[in-house]
């Protein structure tokens, strides 16, 4: 293991409709600004002062992941056990002025990733306006082979894995969250959506109310997922990246118990990690109504 990472820190994304897609971030999610420039917008979420970083850029979608480590781990000796593994690795400083140092590594689909020590800066105040989620809660990507991923990302980084949805489809935690990033075997690479964490089921409601009044289309849901057992909705932002909305997601407070703390709604007593069945509409969405062909 090169480091124990604790939690999603940031989304770094490429956007092309710069003026819109800030409007999307601060004005109907609800995320505060941290900082911007002429080609640069940073969105505060949770205690994190990064949560999403906008840069203009001729390459739409997710360019980089930061992943957060211990405050009392050396990034030095991160860089030199990556090195051991063959991963390419260097400490850098000042990533968005937020962020004091950190190492750059790529997985094996070639995702940017910067690990960089729980440091909790001071950031503005939570909005006012729009949905104003709780937190940055998760990400998911289409890979090459999600096997080949859940090695990497667990060998080296620390997670555990939740749930499989099939063979190709993989939730991997890395704190008592269900899961923090979910990789998928497809054709295609990159991101498949980024999601925010919701207070309740009540701040669900009150968040579609608010996509109605921002003329934003709920693309799913509500609905309940099987894995993760999280109410959701998905829509997309001006440059076509999808967003999940979501609350109520499984959580394993104790990993020596090695089950998630029970709920009402759970398919299993106690609920352990699990391979789901692919195709079964009570793993896809409980509530009923199938995914969208228009998020495929």
């Amino acid at each position: 293991m090169i480091a124990e990472v604790i939690k999603l820190g940031f989304v770094g994304l490429g956007v092309d409709n710069f003026e819109r897609m800030k409007t999307h971030y601060n004005d109907v999610l609800g995320l505060p600004v941290f900082a911007e420039s002429a080609d640069q917008a940073l969105f505060s979420s949770g205690h994190d002062a990064v949560a999403i970083a906008l840069q203009k850029s001729d390459t739409t979608g997710c360019q980089s992941v930061g992943l957060v480590i211990p405050a009392d781990q050396d990034l030095a000796e991160v860089a030199e056990a990556a090195g051991r593994h063959g991963i390419d690795a260097s400490v850098r400083s000042d990533l968005f002025g937020a962020i004091p140092a950190y190492v750059e590594i790529t997985d094996p689909d070639g995702l940017t990733l910067y690990l960089y020590n729980d440091n909790p800066t001071e950031r503005p105040s939570h909005s006012v306006t729009g949905v104003n989620p709780v937190k940055l809660g998760h990400v998911a990507f289409y890979v090459k082979d999600s096997r080949v991923t859940e090695k990497f990302y667990s060998e080296m980084l620390g997670f555990r894995w939740s749930d499989w949805l099939g063979d190709a489809f993989i939730f991997m935690r890395c704190n008592v969250d269900h899961h923090t990033m979910n990789f998928m075997t497809a054709e295609r690479r990159g991101l498949y959506h980024m999601a925010f964490e919701l207070k309740d089921f009540a701040h669900m409601g009150r968040s579609c109310d608010i996509m109605a009044e921002k003329d934003v289309k709920i693309l799913w849901g509500p609905g309940r997922h099987g894995p993760g057992h999280n109410i959701f909705t998905y829509h997309r932002d001006p440059d076509g990246n999808i967003i999940e909305l979501f609350a109520e997601i499984d959580k394993m407070s104790n990993e020596a118990l090695g089950y998630f703390d029970p709920r009402p709604h759970h398919t299993d007593s106690p609920q352990r990690p699990k391979v789901w069945q692919a195709g079964d509409m009570k793993t896809v969405n409980s509530w009923g109504t199938p995914k969208p062909s228009s998020m495929d």
